[in-house]
């Protein structure tokens, strides 16, 4: 009895959009009497506050959020809500929402992959991925072919041999625009099958033996270049896409070949792919942009490969699907930060599949969840977004999405929303454009500015140490602490069959110039996202004076901002 749950009537909201907030409630006795108190916070700021008296009757209100959203590209906030029952707390729940210039500010992307007639109608899934705040949804799979993907007959047959609707990926696009999320199409750069090759074999890519690329018959690669009729031909597919109602397209490729040969007209040349991507990319986004005005385009990096070059070009995020040997979570923060460094104002999206959540594995779903948990809060921590989620209550555990697994285990889908909300609600300390990185100029080694205390730390992901990850943007300086402590292994799609070792009793000391406002705790794992004020004492340091304050306890992961004075 009490709160059910709350969630926002948009996985994000943009500056026209009204922002209104759900509140579904049990069962509630009807002889008594009921109020029910809501609090916005930006940060550790309470802004607003409201009493609501409550029917008893009532299952669902909708509050909407007026006069409290502030200026900015991105703004998370928080809501938090308790009811009341003849005057005493009964419930209390809470989750988030942001404000977003476009969704590009933060891009939290999910997956669709079934396209079923029996799927006709059925909203469930959809609004379970906007409790997630998943604003941007990848339809995977979706197309009748490779090369030509847009079905003559509502029922078709895939590439794979499933029957899909057209129907219902309409249906699917039309639903998600009102939950405020974008839909891109999947579409992979170069494939097409064999009835389309076997026409135009002077428009595929060839080894140096002079055999066509492709996989066993299955699909074959074909020639990007601006030289090649194929260009056009899956630009104009990429458009029928479009016009039936996607936002954007999801371009893949295999991350293989990198080099290749193509054959027009009888003349060899040989093409490398990671200067033919980024002017491909470029040539999608024209194109369509022409065409249609404001569309979204992805670029699958596949392992990092050629993200020097295509994050430059035309994509609205740097999205990497990582694969060995990038292995440890040293890797991952590696991959982030060199993509951040190679395009500085755009988000990094890691397609990083758990692949301990596959059934054929048998792992349980403890251990799976553990090994999840770890991941995201690397990713997370090191200001990224996770591409995991999707398909009502689906994990991915391998790049064919259609086999994702779905959980029932209410404890997991609760802490991966506890995750979700709280990368929303503290989104600009995470993922703020202007967010400096001085993790290995700040603390361990000969750097002194920060000192931790009570554990083994490192400003590298090493093997039962707390990491510790130093940023700093204009008013805050912002600490992450990951704990691998205690954990068997440092892969990040390795079984973890137990969570890190609790840490207690942190001291950090901190050399900081400016005044302090106050420094403030917050984590996915404990308090229910919300912000701990922390004490803190000036003590001498051999460059002036420092800030020491103690952080209570550490679970998987902690952020501690620092406010300072204006």
């Amino acid at each position: 009895m009490g709160i059910k749950d709350i969630f926002p009537a948009k996985a994000s909201f943009d500056k026209k959009d009204k922002v209104q907030i759900i509140v579904e409630f049990e069962e509630l006795k009807e002889a008594k009497t009921y109020f029910f108190i809501y609090s916005i916070y930006h940060l550790s700021d309470r802004i607003y506050t409201k009493k609501l008296d409550i029917n008893p009757s009532v299952k669902e209100i909708r509050i909407d959020i007026d006069n409290v959203i502030g200026e900015g590209d991105m703004i998370g906030y928080g809501f938090e809500a308790e009811l009341y029952e003849e005057g005493q707390v009964i419930s209390f729940s809470n989750s988030s929402f942001d404000v977003l210039k476009s969704c590009n500010y933060a891009p939290r992307y999910g997956f669709l992959s079934d396209f079923f007639i029996k799927d006709l109608g059925d909203e469930e899934d959809l609004k379970i991925m906007n409790k997630f705040h998943l604003n941007v949804v990848q339809f995977y799979d979706w197309m009748y072919r490779h090369h030509d993907l847009i079905p003559q007959e509502n029922v078709f047959i895939d590439p794979l041999g499933r029957e899909l609707s057209l129907d219902v990926v309409k249906e699917k696009m039309n639903i998600s625009h009102k939950y405020g999320m974008k839909n891109l199409a999947y579409g992979a750069v170069y494939a097409a099958g064999p009835e389309f090759y076997n026409k135009n074999k002077d428009m595929a890519l060839y080894d140096n033996t002079g055999k066509p690329i492709g996989f066993d018959g299955f699909l074959y690669v074909m020639d990007i270049s601006k030289y090649n009729p194929w260009r056009r031909h899956i630009i104009n597919e990429f458009k029928k896409a479009i016009e039936i109602g996607f936002d954007g397209i999801h371009m893949d490729q295999y991350g293989f070949p990198k080099e290749a040969v193509s054959i027009i007209e009888d003349k060899k040349t040989i093409r490398s792919l990671r200067e033919d991507f980024p002017d491909f990319i470029n040539d999608v986004k024209k194109s369509l942009k022409n065409s249609f005005g404001d569309v979204i385009v992805a670029f699958n990096s596949v392992n990092n490969w050629p993200v020097d070059t295509v994050s430059k070009a035309d994509a609205d995020c740097v999205y990497i699907e990582v694969w060995p040997p990038n292995d440890t979570y040293q890797d991952l923060y590696n991959i982030i930060t060199n993509a951040k460094r190679y395009a500085p104002l755009k988000q990094v999206v890691l397609a990083a599949y758990i692949k301990p959540f596959s059934k054929d594995l048998n792992v349980e779903i403890e251990h799976a969840q553990n090994t999840a948990i770890m991941a995201m809060a690397v990713i997370f921590a090191s200001g990224a977004f996770h591409l995991l989620l999707g398909e009502k209550y689906g994990v991915l555990n391998d790049p064919y999405f259609p086999k994702y697994r779905e959980l029932n285990d209410k404890k997991s889908i609760k802490e991966l929303r506890n995750y979700y909300d709280f990368i929303v609600r503290y989104e600009e300390l995470l993922y703020d454009f202007s967010i400096v990185d001085t993790t290995m100029t700040c603390t361990g080694g000969i750097n002194g500015e920060y000192i931790f205390e009570g554990a083994k730390f490192s400003p590298k992901a090493e093997t039962d140490k707390v990491w510790t990850l130093i940023t700093e943007k204009l008013g805050y300086k912002i600490i992450n602490l990951v704990n691998f402590t205690g954990i068997e292994n440092m892969n990040w799609n390795e079984t973890k069959t137990k969570r890190p070792e609790t840490i207690k009793d942190i001291e950090v000391t901190a050399l900081i110039v400016d005044d302090i406002e106050g420094i403030y705790l917050a984590s996915p794992d404990f308090n229910d996202g919300k912000s701990i004020e922390l004490d803190f004492e000036y003590v001498p340091h051999g460059q002036g004076k420092a800030i020491r304050f103690n952080v209570p306890k550490l679970f998987v992961w902690d952020l501690i901002y620092i406010v300072l004075k204006k």
